[in-house]
Parts: C-alpha cells; structure tokens; sequence
C-alpha cells in the first residue's frame, strides 16, 4: 500500500529513468536514431568516392580535389555549434527533425549540381547538417539507464560502421554501372526513411526537465515506462533547484575558464581533434594508397578497380571489430584507460604503416587495425562527452567538443591527400600517429571517470562533482555511483564562498562561486 509520504516524494531524473529500465521504447529509439546514425555515415564515407569521381567529371587539380572535403568539415564546425545550441533552446526532437530534412534535401541538391562551385557549396551545406549528428547520440542516452549506457554506446556506434560498410558496397557497386550522382541520390535516401520515423517518437523527458515542463517530463516517462512494461515509482519528477539556462557564450566561459571545468574541457578537446584528424585521415588514406600510384585514372575511364573497392571495403569493415572491442572493455576498465589503450594502440599501428611504402595487401592489414582501434576510441569519447556534462548545458557543450573533431577532419585533407603526394605517405602517417600520441595522454589526464556515475541534470550539480573529483575526494573511480541527490554533494556549496565572476551583462547575469557553482543574481 502507498502512503502519503510516498506519493509526495520527488523523485530524481535519474532515478526515474533507472527505474523504467531498458525495454521496448529504447530499442524503438534505438532504431531510428541508429539509422539517422548509419545515415550520416554513409554521406561522410562518400567522401573517400566522391573526391576521385569529381576530379574526373571536372578535371580538378589536387587542391580542388582536397578543398571538396574540407569544406564538409568545414560546415559541420558551425553545424555542431547551431545544432547544439538548437537541442538545448528548443529541444532535441526539433532539432534533430530539422537536421534530417536539411542533410536530405542537400545531399540531393549535391546530386544534380552541374558544375564544380556548386557541388561544393552542396556539400558544406551537406558538412553543416551532418554537425547535428551528437543531437541524435545526445537523445539516445538521455533515455538509457546508467548501467547500459557503455555497452549502448558500442552498439550505437555500430549504425556508424554498418553505415561506411553499406556505402563502401553501394559505391562498388553502383559507381562502375549508373556512376557517381546515382550514389548520392541512393545515399540520401535512408534519411527520408528517418524524417518519417522521427514523427512518431517523444521529446527527451530531461529537456523537459530542464526547461521546466514537468508535465510533459512526466508524461514522456510514463508512456515509456507502459511500453517497457513497467510503471513509475510513486511520487513526483523533481524538478531543477536553481534552474538556469545559461547563454552559449556563456557556457563556453564556464567550460572554458572555470577552474572546475577547465583541465575536462581542454582534454576532451584535445580528445575530439585527434579522433577526427586521425580517423577521417585514415579513412581518406585508405583510398590515397590504392589510387596514386595509377597515373591518369580518367584516361582509362576506371576510376577504381575490383581489388580498390576491395581494399576499401576491407579495410572499412574493421570497425566492426572495433566496436566489438570497446564494448568488451569500456565499462570493464573505464572509459579513460579505455580511450588511452585504443589511441596508443592506433599510434603503434600508423607507426608501422611508415615503412611499408606501397605494398598493398600489407598496407590493407595495418589498416584494418588502425581503423579497428581508432573506431573503439571515437566511440568511447562520444559516450563519456554527454556523460560528464550537465543536462542544461550537455548540448551546447557537446557541440563545442564535437566541433573540434570537424576542426581535425577539416585539416586531415591536407595531411592525407596533399602531404600524402607533396611530400610523401611517411610525413602524412607521422602526424597521424603523433596525434594519437598526444590523445593517448589526454586521456590519461581526464580528471573524472564516468563509468557506473549518474548523469547530472543541473550545472550545480556537475559543478560540485567536478569539484570534489579535483579535491580527491572521490578518486576512487571504481567506487559506488555517486548519487547527484545526495547531501554530501551540496555539504561544501555553503563552505569558502569567494570572489564571483560576473557572465554575462544581462538583468540575471549568470556568475560562478569560487566553488565553481552557478548562480544567478540580480545586478540592479
């Protein structure tokens, strides 16, 4: 029988979400937000085909040629900022509507561009709605509960994988015959499959939570918990204490210049360039080793053989492994050794790539587990990125990280392709394997581990967990999950308050204490 006292609990985010448990919604938005997933890939992936294929159809010199790539990534370091900003405004559902519609709508307009100035201003707009890829990843975990998030992460990833492989078989398959606007209209596809879909799935609840619809919050977690079969826990969502809804710019000074948050930001940073710089610069290295050596392909009207879609197809398919092995290891070892392992490992593999110099069924082996590794390593730093941040700023803040991964993908053009012929295969893999060095190390030097911890809702709270994790007081990364709800967490908000810094100029300026908490105070 339930008592007064029960009915009037407030229950936790979190502890709602753990109690639904995962059933039959999230394998729902697991499907759909997968293939949105596999969808996104398969349009980067073009890029190892499209470059090739375009140098033919226009006759495009090797600047041309690498400047078609790097606009892509060009336009997803705004699409990650936009997007990100778009979720934590107006919420992950809209945003991650709108993204699907855009990416379609110029990835077909890619298809039909009559000349070389258009299609590349097709595929940054192309770049621009692919940053809104963490939006989807962002949703997903929001609805997962704290146990399964490691190995949910390998398995989303794998709509990823599946996504490069099915491409890498498309364009070996459909290039030769009906040519390369015919692989982009294919392409494109899926992801009108997905904008249907989208309709018939909810809002994430911890966007209503945040933006202060604790009905709607509650009705979401109750139609999730009738389809998993299963009811709520008695008593009310909590809501937020001390909600704010801090500014981008301001939650990039929070991040950026808070002293709770700085040594996080920086790594993750450093973490998100090198696995873009490295796995999109192998990605387009896998094509580079089979097709330089070939003097004019478009002469003889191939522009790849059978043994290059298969070297191609290979050498993609390693990350199925890959995932394999990060889901084997993430919440065994944790997310940061795990990281740590994978970067080093894809760093011994580049460095023996060096002295191979063309030989091509060698080469392909040392791909497959540079790519293997590096895969795992992505992976891992898309779980642990909206892990570590708070809810009412996880969006923009995953926006900000994931823009640097476009950062390195954006210059990896000209370390795959341009230093690859200018100067040699050896200096394009030695920056490739010293980026991986310096990720090796930045994952060691993350200052909290996320594996078994709750996700945190309020900047409050993030802030006082980073706080104490930089005090020692919770070294111990193997310990119990920290519970965001408990008052051991909010003993020390009262202790040592000390000078605040003023962000923002607005009538609710946002500051941060000493302690780095957010609050707000009215300046008049």
């Amino acid at each position: 029988m339930v008592n007064d006292s029960q009915r009037g609990r407030k229950i936790p985010m979190e502890e709602a979400i753990n109690s639904i448990g995962f059933g039959k919604a999230q394998m729902k938005l697991a499907a759909i937000t997968g293939f949105f997933v596999a969808a996104d890939a398969m349009e980067m992936m073009m890029l190892s085909f499209l470059g090739p294929a375009v140098k033919c159809e226009w006759n495009v010199d090797n600047a041309k040629l690498s400047l078609l790539t790097t606009v892509v990534f060009f336009g997803m370091l705004f699409g990650t900022y936009f997007w990100g900003i778009l979720a934590d405004r107006y919420g992950r559902w809209k945003a991650l509507c709108y993204d699907c519609a855009f990416v379609f709508v110029f990835s077909i307009f890619s298809a039909v561009s009559p000349n070389y100035g258009t299609i590349l201003f097709a595929r940054a707009m192309v770049g621009f709605g692919l940053g809104g890829f963490g939006v989807s990843w962002t949703y997903f975990f929001e609805f997962i509960p704290t146990i399964d998030r490691g190995r949910w992460a390998s398995i989303m990833m794998g709509w990823w994988s599946l996504g490069t492989v099915l491409e890498a078989a498309l364009a070996w398959a459909i290039i030769p015959t009906l040519g390369w606007r015919w692989l982009l209209v294919i392409s494109a596809a899926p992801l009108l499959l997905v904008f249907v879909a989208i309709q018939f799935i909810p809002e994430s609840p911890r966007f209503y939570l945040i933006s202060g619809q604790m009905e709607k919050a509650t009705e979401v977690l109750e139609e999730v918990a009738q389809q998993n079969g299963c009811h709520l826990p008695e008593g009310q969502i909590k809501p937020l204490d001390d909600m704010i809804k801090p500014s981008p710019l301001e939650v990039m000074k929070i991040i950026l210049f808070n002293p709770s948050w700085q040594r996080l930001t920086m790594c993750l940073w450093t973490l998100w360039f090198a696995n873009g710089f490295c796995y999109y610069g192998l990605v387009l290295m896998t094509t580079m080793l089979t097709y330089h050596d070939k003097g004019n392909v478009c002469d003889n009207n191939e522009i790849f053989t059978n043994s290059d879609y298969t070297a191609v197809f290979i050498a993609t398919a390693a990350e199925l492994p890959g995932l394999a092995l990060s889901f084997s290891i993430v919440d065994r070892i944790g997310r940061k050794l795990s990281q740590a392992l994978l970067f080093g490992g894809t760093a011994v593999f580049i460095i023996v790539l060096m002295p191979l110099d063309g030989q091509t069924q060698a080469d392909v082996a040392v791909l497959f587990f540079a790519r293997m590794l590096i895969t795992g390593s992505f992976t891992i730093t898309y779980l642990y990125t909206p892990e570590v941040y708070p809810t009412d700023i996880r969006g923009t803040a995953f926006g900000y990280a994931n823009a640097f991964a476009r950062i390195g993908g954006m210059l990896c053009p000209f370390a795959a392709q341009d230093l690859f012929l200018g100067v040699g295969a050896w200096a394009a893999e030695l920056l490739l394997a010293v980026m991986a060095v310096a990720a090796t190390v930045a994952s060691l030097y993350l200052p909290i581990e996320t594996s078994g911890r709750e996700m945190q809702d309020n900047l409050n709270e993030g802030s006082m967990v980073m706080k104490k994790m930089k005090s020692g007081a919770l070294l111990n990364v193997n310990s119990e999950p920290l519970n965001p709800n408990s008052n051991a967490i909010y003993e020390e908000a009262e202790e040592g308050k000390g000078s605040q810094n003023v962000i923002g100029d607005n009538e609710n300026a946002l500051q941060l204490d000493s302690d780095g908490l957010a609050v707000e105070q009215n300046l008049h």
